[in-house]
């Protein structure tokens, strides 16, 4: 067991134990900091201008919600060339629906804490929201993950990395969506049809990305040593043929 790493291996997978709690923890910091933030931008409003400010997002999202503009949305995607379906592939959409999605949960939350607190405690208002507090913070994440990604697509200057990059970032992208598919589908960012669409592209971005699967684990530097166990390493398998 030594000799094939499995001890050491076994060590290493103990920690994951803690991760989750130390992720919901340093995400909750991440909430924190955001609405402190949000807080600062929003302290020199008048009373007059909180309540136009809240009456605006409420008002948009009553019009995202409207019966007709599903259907019409229905009609664009069921279109075999629906520039609504293709829109989910180009990158300035992505990032906007990624923005918007984060700006809408930052300020609905901050609205559901502002409530809240004048019913409980601070700290049991900030509990009560937890399940939006970890949504808003995530979002916030996947933004910065996401301008992370198409900045250094920006710096690559090989074209070959480029493409297969371009690739990566459409599968990010596409799978957060995808994980968040109700949130999107709720505010109308997405219907039924251009949903599948998501699916669609992950699938085909998965197939598109399988012949390059040795470059890709190459990407990430791993020392020849840590590749094999000794049991897996090519000298120590029998043919193929």
């Amino acid at each position: 067991m030594a000799e094939n790493r499995l001890i050491a291996l076994r060590v290493d997978t103990d920690v994951f134990t803690t991760f989750e709690g130390d992720n919901h923890v340093l995400t909750q910091l991440v909430a924190k900091e955001l609405l402190t933030a949000y807080a600062d931008d929003i302290k020199s409003m008048s009373p007059v201008d909180w309540v136009r400010f809240a009456a605006n997002t409420v008002g948009e999202r009553v019009m995202k919600r409207t019966a007709a503009e599903a259907i019409m949305q229905t009609i664009i995607d069921a279109r075999q060339d629906s520039k609504e379906e293709a829109s989910l592939f180009n990158r300035g959409t992505q990032v906007n629906m990624f923005e918007e999605r984060e700006q809408y949960l930052l300020s609905s939350v901050a609205r559901r804490l502002q409530g809240k607190s004048k019913e409980m405690s601070e700290f049991d208002a900030f509990n009560a929201v937890q399940d939006h507090v970890l949504h808003a913070a995530s979002a916030h994440i996947d933004r910065i993950v996401l301008e992370a990604f198409v900045a250094g697509i920006d710096g690559c200057e090989n074209e070959a990395a480029r493409e297969l990059l371009e690739i990566l970032c459409d599968l990010y992208a596409l799978s957060v969506i995808e994980d968040d598919k109700a949130w999107y589908i709720e505010h109308g960012y997405l219907s039924t049809g251009r949903a599948k669409a998501v699916t669609r592209g992950i699938n085909d971005r998965c197939r598109a990305l399988r012949p390059h699967t040795r470059t890709l684990v190459d990407g990430f530097g791993i020392p020849e040593p840590l590749r094999y166990a000794e049991m897996l390493h090519p000298e120590n398998l029998p043919d193929a043929d």
